[in-house]
């Protein structure tokens, strides 16, 4: 037997998360210990009492696992929201924090697993920042392009990561320390065309109804208000431009965006940086069919052209153009 088959005899199903997943501080990791031994200590006195097959069996049709074990566990102690777990991504070479929670939308454990490590691998091939590089990360949420950014211009490159949700902010900040990141700049603000504030529109828990694709994103507008009416934060917003010029920066290498269907306004209040950069590349996350046209024509006005584009079977898009320097044919 393998060693992954004899975790997963041993464990169960997200028998993962068992192995992965460790306590992010002496507390977290001695409650982490504590709740593992009961697990694995139900298991075997299952196993004694009923015999293997049949304690399999009782697992696989009630749907035990460490997973929700975890979540009914700490949900009950009342620690919920506060139990912090530590991941590693090798690949990657930087760790992620994520909390054992079921009532905040997108911190789901494998929700922020996901996000932080097992994504768009594909697209990061193509996402290339390089030593001395600035680079600008809108919609930034718990800081996947921003750490890879951040390791990628090295100590004389700057990453500046806009995040509007607080509670992905206060997140995004955890990462950043935990990676003992020195060169990023975090704002806690939405980027749009204008000046003004924006409601960032939140699921129904107690319906269920959840966001697919708003795990790296910040901006729900009207297409979710129907379902959300009453859960929103409101946050203060202002273009990019203007956040740029406070931080004294006039020239960037990468923009990347990911905003839920507000990519068209973020351009829209980009026109200075886009002007003005000479060596800018854009990795964008396009949400929406009537969006990618505005989009494509707001870049073509302003030299850009089409080094990379991927299609999803929902129809949004991720797309990498690149500064040209004669217009698009």
């Amino acid at each position: 037997m393998s060693v992954s088959s004899f975790n997963q005899a041993a464990v169960g199903s997200a028998a993962w998360l068992f192995k992965e997943a460790k306590g992010a501080r002496i507390f977290d990791r001695s409650i982490l210990i504590f709740l593992k031994v009961i697990y694995l200590g139900s298991r075997v006195f299952l196993r004694i009492i009923l015999g293997k097959e049949k304690r399999n069996r009782i697992y696989a049709e009630r749907e035990i696992n460490f997973k929700d074990f975890l979540y009914r566990s700490l949900e009950l102690l009342g620690l919920d929201k506060y139990v912090l777990l530590e991941f590693n991504v090798p690949k990657y070479d930087y760790k992620f924090y994520s909390l054992i929670t079921r009532k905040i939308e997108n911190f789901l454990i494998e929700d922020m697993y996901n996000s932080m490590s097992t994504h768009e691998d594909d697209i990061i091939e193509h996402f290339s920042p390089k030593q001395g590089d600035i680079v600008v990360d809108i919609g930034a949420a718990f800081g996947f392009y921003t750490i890879i950014s951040s390791k990628r211009v090295g100590a004389q490159g700057k990453v500046v990561a806009i995040e509007a949700h607080p509670s992905n902010f206060e997140m995004l900040n955890r990462n950043i320390k935990l990676n003992q990141l020195t060169n990023v700049i975090p704002l806690n603000y939405a980027v749009f065309s204008k000046e003004t504030k924006i409601k960032l529109y939140l699921p129904d828990e107690e319906s269920g109804y959840t966001m697919h694709h708003s795990i790296m994103s910040n901006y729900v507008f009207t297409k979710y208000k129907d379902k959300t009416e009453d859960k929103f934060v409101e946050v203060s917003a202002n273009t990019l431009d203007y956040f740029l010029q406070l931080e004294g920066i006039t020239d960037v290498n990468w923009i990347k965006i990911d905003v839920e269907g507000a990519e068209f306004e973020v351009l829209k209040g980009a026109h200075n940086v886009l002007s003005n950069s000479k060596n800018i590349s854009l990795l964008i996350e396009v949400h929406g069919k009537d969006t990618y046209e505005p989009i494509i024509e707001s870049l073509r006005s302003y030299n850009f052209k089409i080094d990379f584009e991927k299609t999803y079977e929902n129809g949004e898009k991720h797309i990498i153009a690149l500064k040209d320097r004669l217009p698009f044919q």
